[in-house]
C-alpha cells in the first residue's frame, strides 16, 4: 500500500467497526477503527503504533472488503445516510472546497468536518459556507461551491 493512500471504511466495515461482535481480531478492529477517510496509510502506521504490522492488517481489511481506497466504489454501495455515507459526502464536499478555494479552503473544510453527516445538516453548513466564501472571496466562487456541493448531497 502506498503511504499517501487515503482509506475509507466500506459500509460493511462501518457496521463491524461499530458492532461488538467477533468477526475480526482485536488487532484488526483497532486498525479498522483508526481508518477515518482522512488519514494516509503512512500516517496510520505512525498513529496506530499499538497495532502490530499495520500495513499487513490494512491489506487484510482491504481484502475482506472492510476498507477501500476509492470513494466512488463505496458510494455506489448500499449505505445509510448516517455513518459511512455521511463521511463520504463530507469528503466529496471538502474536495470541492479545496479545488475551488485552494489555500483559502481551511475555514470551510473545518466547518464541513465539524458538521453532522446528515444531508440536512450538510445543507445548512453548505449555505453557511457559501455566505463565508461570498464575503471573503467572491460571488462566482460562492455560487459554484453551492451548486456543486448541493449536487453531491442530492439537493
Amino acid at each position: 500500500m502506498h503511504n499517501d493512500l487515503i482509506l475509507f471504511r466500506t459500509p460493511k466495515g462501518e457496521e463491524i467497526a461499530h458492532s461488538h461482535g467477533h468477526e475480526i481480531s482485536s488487532n484488526h478492529r483497532r486498525a479498522l477503527i483508526a481508518v477515518d477517510g482522512k488519514t494516509s496509510v503512512g500516517a496510520l502506521t505512525k498513529k496506530v503504533f499499538w497495532v502490530s504490522d499495520v500495513v499487513g492488517v490494512l491489506k487484510e481489511l482491504y481484502t475482506l472488503g472492510l476498507i477501500h481506497d476509492d470513494v466512488k466504489t463505496i458510494q455506489d454501495a448500499t449505505v445509510t445516510q448516517s455513518g459511512g455515507a455521511g463521511l463520504l459526502l463530507k469528503v466529496q464536499i471538502i474536495k470541492i472546497a479545496k479545488e475551488l478555494l485552494g489555500n483559502n479552503a481551511e475555514r470551510i473544510v473545518k466547518k464541513i468536518e465539524d458538521t453532522e453527516g446528515t444531508p440536512e445538516a450538510l445543507e445548512a453548513t453548505i449555505l453557511s459556507c457559501k455566505k463565508l466564501i461570498k464575503l471573503t472571496i467572491n460571488d462566482d466562487v460562492a455560487d459554484a461551491f453551492l451548486a456543486r456541493a448541493l449536487l453531491i448531497i442530492g439537493r
